[in-house]
């Protein structure tokens, strides 16, 4: 019977102390070191394209002019404000389009600046910036054929030796309907053949050399004064880097 008593009373004090542990450690305040981590004060920044040939267009970033931005020679990126932004762009003397996206700490994007019949648009993608491993480079595809927009073209960029990045069926202005059509792809880096075909013909190649290390934006574009027949004929194929 003693022995049962002090059997009783060791086991009451052990769960004591194991609900005291408990008890304890439900106290303990989380960390807030991964909060601290993740929050970016970090403006974000855009740069900014014209994939018209009608000539300069002025985009402006909250109340920052830009400047002029010719057909192939898109901006360097300039700093926004994290949440609203409110973009803006002239032509000639009148306001061709006015407004608010939203942008996020610390990412970068590129914003298009285009034109379907007489009404004027934009479009802002996601730019990753993370530069790729020795002997890679990133690559991807956006289809600003305002010409022709409608029919489907299908891109392999190929070079002998190296695994073929093929983006099949693409159509202008994919990458909004599908956000995974605006991230880069990465590839071997070397010299590469561009080649733009349709399910019947193909249509135009390009040859450029992607280095080691750089991330390249592939801008597929056509003249406005061109009918959408002559406009498959005589796609743009203009090769950006992206850097920062």
């Amino acid at each position: 019977m003693k022995q049962l008593i002090v059997s009783i009373i060791t086991l009451t004090l052990l769960s004591s102390c194991y609900k005291q542990l408990d008890s304890s450690s439900s106290t303990t305040p989380t960390t807030s070191t991964d909060t601290i981590k993740t929050t970016s004060t970090t403006p974000p920044k855009v740069r900014f394209f014209n994939v018209m040939d009608y000539g300069n267009v002025y985009p402006h970033l909250n109340t920052s002019n830009i400047g002029g931005v010719a057909l192939y020679y898109p901006t360097t990126y300039q700093s926004g404000v994290i949440g609203t932004n409110n973009i803006w762009v002239t032509f000639g003397s009148d306001t061709i389009l006015n407004q608010n996206v939203e942008l996020l700490a610390g990412k970068y994007y590129s914003c298009f600046v285009y034109r379907i019949g007489y009404n004027w648009m934009i479009s802002i993608v996601r730019d990753d910036l993370t530069t790729p491993a020795t002997g890679n480079a990133n690559v991807r595809v956006l289809d600003f054929r305002t010409q022709a927009w409608f029919s489907y073209i299908g891109v392999n960029i190929f070079s002998p030796g190296n695994s073929p990045l093929l983006f099949n069926n693409r159509n202008f202005l994919d990458h909004e309907s599908y956000a995974s059509y605006s991230g880069f792809n990465t590839i071997t880096a070397g010299t590469y053949t561009i080649t733009l075909f349709t399910s019947t013909a193909n249509l135009q190649s390009k040859s450029y050399s992607f280095a080691s290390t750089k991330i390249y934006t592939i801008v597929l574009m056509t003249q406005a004064s061109l009918t959408a027949a002559q406009a498959l004929q005589a796609i743009n194929i203009d090769v950006e880097q992206n850097y920062q």
